[in-house]
């Protein structure tokens, strides 16, 4: 009796279509990376382009979302040629040696109507782990990942010690996308 009982339940469990949601792949078609910096008192904006992504986002299926991204360091601009010259050499940001800034998540998680991950955060040739809160918008097929996070840049070995410069960057993250 039991077994039968049993038997019936598996089948009835078989027989049911899985509805799982499918993990989306978006394909970005707009990058914006931005930063500000506070120097002699002025704040300093710059922004990267060179923008790769891989974005693997469901928002029912965080535990197998992932976000991934780069930037490549040598499309630097802040509007002063030579400023920009400066930061790309090896005091800074080492173009030559680093190319790139890579971030990857390890972990994403709903934090209240948003999102937020555990994202290891790769800078000349240091990787720190940083929480970034985003938002992702989706509107029909297309999507927006928008996200504001600080990172200190001696943490990285960017610049050095500085009286006149914040050791903390904020970092703005903007990306497009389509199903």
């Amino acid at each position: 009796m039991v077994a039968k009982l049993f038997g019936v339940i598996v089948a009835i469990i078989l027989s049911v279509p899985a509805r799982l949601p499918a993990q989306v792949s978006w394909n970005a078609y707009s990058s914006e990376v931005t930063f500000k910096i506070k120097n002699a008192g002025l704040s300093v904006t710059g922004r990267f382009s060179g923008i790769k992504t891989q974005l693997k986002f469901s928002p029912d299926r965080l535990s197998s979302s992932e976000i991934k991204g780069s930037a490549m360091v040598a499309t630097l601009t802040t509007g002063i040629n030579k400023r920009d010259e400066h930061l790309k050499k090896e005091e800074y940001f080492n173009v030559d040696k680093y190319p790139a800034i890579e971030i990857s998540s390890v972990k994403l998680y709903a934090r209240g109507a948003g999102y937020a991950g555990l994202f290891s955060v790769s800078l000349k040739g240091r990787t720190r782990q940083v929480e970034i809160p985003f938002e992702f918008i989706q509107k029909g097929s297309d999507a927006e990942f928008k996200g504001t996070f600080t990172i200190n840049r001696l943490d990285y070995g960017v610049g050095g010690k500085s009286w006149i410069m914040s050791d903390d960057v904020v970092i703005n993250i903007d990306v497009k996308a389509r199903e």
